[in-house]
């Protein structure tokens, strides 16, 4: 029997529900035979109910003609109010009708009797993993939601106060210790590889952290980095190599820029990661891969698979789980808590007292586009660093960054737009209008973010909270 097939791992109890014993002793048999060990039967359909209630089922296993209670009235309740427990059907009954109308009702699938054994065991397989499924789902989504990180300090190296970086810090939390394959995409300059050590401390790993960038490699030097070699195994090898696979082992293989990797390594990536097994080159003694594998990329892969550049099957090993790192101007909130950290990091470097940065100067920072990301919020920081001497940062330090004033073209836009409300409202808007106006127009821009609607507002977030919730009770 196939290791897929094995029933060993079910937590929970299988429920039998016919009304003939004998058949019932029948399906518990093959069940032991197959390492199931934790089975309940009921031939007394309405005693099954009670013991759904009491918890603990992981799947019923119903007939679909009894007496009392019949399989299909059993079906409705059990899918009303145990939606997560799945239910397999069990007749001798083979139209087609029928096997619809159990579908139709909520069953996860339909047995004839006489029962086969191995169709029994992939039914159970499958209901059982699409239930585990389901069930991390609803927990992910809940988590995602509104739980706080329950390991904040895993991810204390990531600076940030943003709602969706904190979705992504909380997906990378709950799926790090699957040990699956995880893709972490991204413009350059985001901060991938950061986001990647962070996914291998959040793994509860013991090993090491291995980066590799694999834009570097051709493919033959790609083989000798990644597997390492034998000593003879090669003119010039006087040594053996133990490679990079090898240095993982126990720890988190990273591969960097993976989208440039070439042809023929994405085929021996592949089967590494298919086989989980490789050969150091020059020698014929398999070795286990026991490393957990992250790769990174800022490159669109939907357009290098569909230009051939990129194999379809490795991107799909590759991706057991994606994480995308937003762009930095994405997630303005975070510009000014970066500027002041790097301000602070920086001059440490310089061996500086950490410097004053102005609101005036954060807000305009906040407003560049930040292409380069954080990367080329750090260069900004040092080449200020480097230019100034003062105690303060000023706007001048930042070449190619706007100041925020009033008095340049901002004021134009102003008296733009007063003409045009005065048009809208047929007359001069009120005060009030005008500061509900603006108070929209802010959280608009800020895409819903209170704490940037705030900032450009040039009040508290507490008093913006205040006049939203007064706007909601006018």
């Amino acid at each position: 029997m196939p290791d897929t097939l094995r029933l060993n791992t079910i937590t929970g109890t299988i429920l039998l529900v016919d009304d003939d014993a004998g058949f019932l002793e029948s399906v518990r048999r093959m069940l032991m035979m197959n390492e199931c060990t934790n089975i309940m039967m009921l031939n007394d359909s309405r005693k099954v109910m009670s013991e759904l209630e009491r918890g603990g089922i992981s799947v019923v296993l119903l007939d679909w003609i009894m007496p009392h209670l019949s399989g299909a009235e059993l079906l409705q309740r059990l899918t009303q109010n145990h939606p997560n427990v799945p239910v397999i059907i069990m007749t001798a009954v083979t139209d087609t009708e029928t096997i619809v109308k159990c579908i139709r009702q909520g069953a996860s699938d339909f047995i004839t009797k006489p029962i086969d054994e191995n169709r029994l065991l992939s039914c159970l397989h499958k209901a059982v993993q699409i239930s585990a499924y389901e069930e991390r789902v609803q927990r992910l989504s809940a988590y995602l939601q509104g739980a706080p990180l329950a390991r904040p300090e895993l991810f204390g190296e990531i600076i940030t106060c943003s709602p969706k970086m904190q979705s992504m810090l909380k997906t990378i939390e709950s799926v790090a210790p699957s040990g699956s394959p995880i893709l972490v995409t991204g413009e350059t300059g985001v901060g991938k590889e950061l986001v990647a050590r962070a996914i291998h401390r959040a793994s509860n790993l013991a090993g090491q952290f291995i980066p590799v960038n694999v834009a570097s490699l051709d493919d033959e030097i790609f083989s000798d980095t990644l597997f390492g070699h034998v000593k003879g195994a090669y003119t010039g090898a006087s040594e053996a190599r133990e490679g990079l696979i090898g240095q993982a082992a126990g720890g988190t293989l990273f591969f960097d820029e993976i989208g440039d990797l070439g042809r023929e390594a994405q085929v021996k990536l592949l089967r590494l990661l298919q086989e989980q097994e490789y050969y150091r080159i020059g020698s014929d003694k398999v070795q286990k891969c026991k490393a957990r594998i992250v790769a990174a990329s800022n490159c669109n892969f939907d357009e290098l698979r569909a230009h051939g550049r990129f194999r379809h099957d490795l991107y799909y090993r590759l991706c057991g789980y994606q994480v995308h790192v937003p762009a930095l101007r994405e997630r303005p909130e975070d510009i000014a808590l970066l500027a002041r950290h790097f301000a602070e990091q920086e001059a440490r470097a310089l061996d500086r007292q950490p410097p004053i940065v102005p609101d005036s100067v954060l807000q305009a920072l906040q407003r560049h586009p930040y292409t380069g990301n954080v990367r080329e919020l750090i260069n900004q920081i040092r080449q200020a660093l480097i230019s100034s001497n003062a105690r303060g940062l000023s706007i001048e330090d930042f070449p190619g960054v706007s100041a925020v004033s009033p008095s340049s073209g901002n004021l134009r836009v102003i008296q733009d737009t007063f003409y045009r409300l005065q048009g809208a409202f047929e007359r001069f808007p009120s005060l009030d209008e005008l500061e509900r106006l603006a108070i929209g127009e802010a959280m608009h821009s800020a895409e819903g973010s209170k704490v940037l609607a705030a900032r450009m507002l040039g009040i508290s977030r507490t008093t913006l909270n205040k006049k939203l919730n007064e706007e909601l009770d006018s």
